[in-house]
């Protein structure tokens, strides 16, 4: 952390739509389009005071890939091979392929709310509007082999594989990354903290 992406990973802003009968935080990937095109945003002092807000998981794989191509997508003047290779040294440099994660540690900054984890197949019980349709996933095969990725995403495995279903706060998930996936808690919560204590 403490570099530019920080702000591009956490930005300094937060999204949450009220659907008239629960908050939603449109995470990118999941949806996020066809929520926002569905509901309006609710005010900072509502998302403060929240008790209870949904979020919308999708398979950890399944949104990298997705996320890669939109990025690619959305940046035609990037030459993909040179962007590809940059993903696998560097990992996330997105927040359409960033782990799922850091949207709720980036919530976790506004609110201390409860998150109700949902697949994102519920969504058609939220919106029936379904604006970016996903497509074949052409990057998959050029990160089949980097053991970070797989490494990382194991904080999404927890919210997709472990938690869906369930409302659970913020301390919940960091529970069982710590029980489930020891040395991703270790690597990411635990040296955090470290790197954050040298600023005290």
């Amino acid at each position: 952390m403490f570099d530019i992406l920080d702000t591009q990973l956490f930005p300094d802003e937060c999204i949450v739509l009220d659907t008239g009968y629960e908050l939603v935080y449109p995470i990118f990937k999941n949806g996020s389009s066809s929520l926002s095109k569905t509901y309006r945003p609710v005010r900072s002092d509502v998302i403060t005071n929240a008790k209870c807000i949904t979020v919308y998981v999708r398979e950890p794989l399944d949104r990298f890939y997705s996320g890669v191509n939109t990025y690619l997508k959305n940046n035609p003047i990037l030459d993909s091979n040179t962007v590809i290779e940059l993903i696998n040294r560097h990992l996330f440099l997105d927040r359409h392929f960033c782990p799922q994660f850091y949207w709720l540690v980036n919530l976790r900054r506004f609110t201390s709310a409860e998150y109700k984890i949902l697949d994102m197949s519920q969504l058609s019980n939220t919106t029936t509007l379904h604006v970016n349709k996903s497509e074949a996933h052409t990057t998959s095969d050029y990160f089949e082999s980097n053991d970070k990725i797989h490494f990382y995403l194991s904080m999404d495995k927890i919210l997709y594989w472990d938690l869906m279903g369930e409302t659970v706060s913020f301390n919940d998930i960091v529970y069982t990354l710590k029980i489930k996936w020891p040395d991703v808690y270790k690597e990411v919560i635990e040296r955090s903290k470290t790197l954050c204590s040298v600023l005290d």
